[in-house]
């Protein structure tokens, strides 16, 4: 099995790290979903890892190792609140997961990729159209997009939506892009990835944007899809990375 390290970024962020040694370059960061942590991915780390690449999670803020009430009080919170609440929680786990590329470029990682889950997906694309130096995102079960599915739109959702992907294509997807998507999700409409993948071939067709979509599973992805989509999603990765 790949080795384990466990560290804080800036004394604060808490990070889980799988590689073989001699570690590789190459690192991708594996960002969890709402309500999860680092380790609830350990699998995927392992994966990573298995597939000559250096792993490396990050609990987002208010969860795993500094988790607080901020989860419970999500729970209660219904539209637009709590659509609010998610928006800002977003650009904050960016800013962390920077935080954390500074650190592995440090300490000699690279290039740099990002794989993100639901919540997850929605930060790797931020963090992708924030930070040059992603050189691949996956985004599974994510968005670029950042309207709300329901409720009002706020003044409040209307400014944190600026700064959603969706408007920065050319920011989002300078270096390669893998859109993952289930056909039946309630929580993240697919139509947003796809109509976001099918405007970037019609007018930005010098960006790299991939996109797939599983019709038959709903946000819960079933296990056959799950397993494909993490497949395909570690080739993309290895691809890119490694330049093969």
């Amino acid at each position: 099995m790949p080795g384990e390290y466990r560290f804080f970024v800036d004394g604060r962020i808490p990070v889980l790290k799988v590689h073989d040694e001699p570690r590789p370059g190459p690192a991708v960061l594996v960002l969890h979903g709402l309500g999860a942590n680092a380790d609830t991915q350990r699998g995927e780390l392992n994966a990573v890892a298995t597939w000559g690449m250096s792993a490396v999670g990050v609990d987002a803020p208010h969860h795993g190792a500094r988790r607080d009430a901020w989860l419970d009080e999500m729970a209660g919170l219904g539209p637009p609140e709590s659509h609010a609440r998610l928006l800002h929680a977003i650009r904050e786990a960016a800013h962390d997961v920077s935080r954390v590329i500074d650190h592995v470029v440090a300490e000699g990682h690279g290039p740099i990729g990002l794989a993100g889950i639901s919540f997850g997906a929605y930060t790797a694309l931020t963090v992708a159209a924030n930070d040059s130096r992603v050189r691949a995102t996956v985004s599974i079960l994510g968005s670029p997009d950042w309207t709300p599915r329901e409720g009002p739109i706020t003044e409040e959702i209307r400014e944190l939506m600026h700064h959603a992907p969706v408007h920065r294509p050319w920011d989002c997807a300078r270096h390669p892009v893998f859109l993952i998507n289930a056909g039946r999700d309630g929580i993240v409409p697919p139509h947003w990835a796809r109509d976001f993948a099918r405007t970037v071939w019609a007018w930005h067709p010098g960006l790299h944007v991939e996109h797939y979509e599983y019709p038959e599973s709903d946000h819960m992805m079933r296990q056959e899809d799950w397993d494909d989509a993490w497949r395909r999603s570690l080739g993309f990765l290895r691809r890119n990375l490694y330049g093969e």
